[in-house]
């Protein structure tokens, strides 16, 4: 009798196995497409907000902003921080109402820019 409650609990558990490991696959998959879209709305709206002070910039394969010209001179971005600017509403809910960019460059500098534009 026992042997025959691992017997099908082995066979329960191995066909199972298959299609719990296609769902966990499928949304890994979802996460890292998710993860994708994100980064690249990120790299999109950093070209945008440099786009609309007409700085000079350089993005790399992956669309991210690698260098800026500033002063006639192009400098090698480091680290690029976002930071949203909230405002309360008139229910007293917190709303992003414009976004902080710092460029940290390879020489030290820092381009502090603030942006009203918003990430689609």
């Amino acid at each position: 009798m026992k042997s025959s409650v691992y017997l099908l609990a082995l066979i329960l558990f191995a066909v199972d196995l298959p299609a719990l490991h296609a769902q966990e696959y499928g949304k890994l998959r979802a996460l890292n497409q998710r993860a994708a879209d994100v980064v690249k709305q990120r790299n999109d709206f950093v070209a945008q907000v440099l786009t609309s002070y007409a700085i000079p910039h350089e993005r790399n394969e992956q669309g991210a902003v690698v260098r800026i010209k500033t002063d006639g001179r192009w400098l090698d971005v480091t680290t690029i921080e976002i930071v949203p600017v909230l405002k309360e509403a008139a229910d007293k809910r917190q709303q992003v109402a414009a976004h902080q960019l710092f460029f940290y460059t390879a020489d030290g500098g820092i381009l502090d820019l603030f942006s009203e534009l918003t990430i689609h």
